[in-house]
């Protein structure tokens, strides 16, 4: 076993014993949200006063998280449009405790030299999510006394997301009538924090509203249940946040409870794109299905298909290979389709969307374009490597779905070493096949086109699996044969020649896959 195999072996096993074992938290696999930890960090300690926060884990996060650009985010070198509504939450985190001095000004003035060049990047076209909360993390900041400057360029596109967000309002009737106040609609109690205070809702009533008949809260935005508990002080919310830290620690997500089948389907598809799967099949044997039977669950889906575009994507991609008897699969794999359709429909309106969004749609515009036997694995584990990134675009509040830098890190090292490996065995496979075809005489027969090189790479491209190197090696040896039996019919032999070799074909009658040795290894 040479260097490079062993090293595969071993951040398999690496793999399996991190993401794979019984004690898993796959609620670890999601991304901490710096602007949900921010408000986290907001909150004071109810037991000693207004001088010190509940959570000063999630404040010590927030101090030592700002990136080396001066913007919270994901990336340390790319930011990204979700690093200004982060980076705005922090910065009034760190002001309401008058701590990080330095910090806030490095995060106002990445706000002032970047918003633009975000902004632009969105193509005019804001997802829900940002149009409520930027415009009330700006209006929270100016509260606070940090003075929010945006770049003459900037202005105008600012100020259309402030008008988009007056839209949505609108839309979702968040208005007062006749003196009489208006609750807001579940959808949008996940934005709770990021509501005007001038609509002056009445939380106590609206949140009773949130509950199901088993008590349980139904906001699973961690900043909306911390905002509700700072304004009502009710335990029911206080319990909810306590539960997160005990469960995330103070790395706290943009979503809790997280969909954990959700998650799996999104760690497989992730393995599956890098070309690991092979290595991974004891280990993938969970079905995704049970939305399907759940009605109210799927006309959801439906009325709301932008935010489950990445997790209808990933359950798509993983009912390429279904087996006759499995309906579920076959029912998930055409509604799946049909919400991915919606969006291709949209893009086909010559409608334009924000730059994640377009590279998402462009990726689902392949899969459903390009059927699954049609494509080349190889090529597409390759092609998925060099993103260095997972599918799926970050809907803020949205029911997306994105793994962890470190998770990803870690795949993407192992599909690299993987890809390489793989790349070693194809390269001693065609030298084998090319020694093969001298040592048997077939490139010292000048009417023989040598197409050895060419039948190897045909066969590969759709057979590269690493357990298939005998049926490459079977295949390509009788196609290099097949293709010296044609030529000698066209250039080489005498009728009497071609007669006799046609016989002794039909006697030999049909051939199996181990005659396909048994040719390989004849001379001729």
């Amino acid at each position: 076993m040479d260097s490079q195999e062993t090293m595969v072996k071993n951040l398999v096993m690496k793999v399996k014993q991190e993401l794979f074992s019984p004690d898993f938290d796959l609620v670890s696999l999601v991304p901490p949200s710096p602007y949900d930890i921010a408000w986290l960090s907001m909150i004071p300690n109810p037991h000693r006063g207004s001088d010190e926060p509940l959570f000063k884990g999630c404040l010590d996060w927030v101090v030592e998280h700002q990136t080396t650009g001066g913007f919270w985010g994901d990336d340390d070198h790319v930011p990204t449009i979700e690093s200004l509504t982060s980076t705005l939450a922090c910065i009034v985190a760190l002001a309401t405790w008058d701590v990080g001095h330095d910090a806030i000004q490095k995060g106002l003035a990445f706000i002032h030299a970047s918003t633009e060049k975000l902004l632009e990047e969105q193509n005019n076209s804001f997802l829900e999510w940002f149009v409520i909360v930027f415009p009330a993390m700006v209006e929270l900041a100016e509260s606070k006394g940090l003075h929010v400057h945006f770049s003459h360029g900037s202005t105008a596109l600012v100020e259309q997301v402030f008008q988009k967000r007056q839209q949505i309002f609108q839309m979702h009737r968040l208005v007062q009538s006749g003196g009489q106040q208006q609750y807001c609609s579940l959808e949008l109690m996940q934005y709770l924090e990021a509501l005007p205070e001038a609509y002056d809702i009445n939380l106590n009533k609206t949140l009773l509203l949130c509950q199901s008949e088993e008590d349980e809260l139904l906001i699973q935005s961690p900043s909306a249940i911390a905002y509700a508990f700072m304004k009502t002080g009710r335990k029911v919310f206080l319990s909810k946040l306590n539960s997160i830290v005990k469960r995330c620690g103070f790395s706290v997500p943009a979503i809790y409870p997280m969909d954990e089948d959700l998650l799996r389907v999104c760690l497989v598809n992730r393995i599956e794109r890098l070309g690991l799967a092979e290595h991974f099949m004891a280990e993938i044997t969970r079905k995704f299905c049970w939305f399907l039977h759940d009605e109210d669950i799927i006309v959801y889906i439906e009325e709301h298909h932008e935010i489950f575009l990445s997790a209808m994507y990933n359950v798509y991609r993983a009912t390429d290979v279904t087996f006759r008897g499995e309906s579920d699969l076959e029912d998930v794999k055409e509604f799946s389709k049909r919400i991915l359709e919606k969006e291709t429909l949209k893009d086909s309106k010559n409608l334009v969307g924000p730059t994640s969004m377009n590279d998402l749609q462009d990726q689902i515009k392949h899969e459903i374009g390009t059927p699954w036997l049609a494509r080349l694995d190889h090529l597409e584990h390759r092609k998925f490597i060099e993103r260095k990134e997972p599918v799926g675009s970050w809907t803020g509040k949205g029911l997306s779905c994105r793994l962890s830098c470190q998770c990803n890190a870690m795949l993407l090292q192992l599909a690299m070493e993987n890809y390489t490996l793989r790349q070693s065995m194809f390269r001693n496979e065609l030298k084998e096949l090319e020694r093969w075809s001298k040592d048997i005489g077939l490139v010292d027969m000048a009417f023989a086109r040598q197409k050895t090189a060419y039948c190897y790479f045909a066969v590969a491209s759709t057979a590269s699996h690493f357990s298939l190197s005998y049926v490459r090696l079977a295949v390509v040896k009788a196609a290099v044969l097949v293709t010296v039996a044609d030529d000698f019919f066209d250039k080489e032999g005498s009728m009497n020649e071609l007669e006799a070799l046609a016989n002794a074909v039909e006697r030999y009658n049909i051939l199996t896959y181990d005659n396909f040795f048994f040719l390989s290894n004849i001379n001729v």
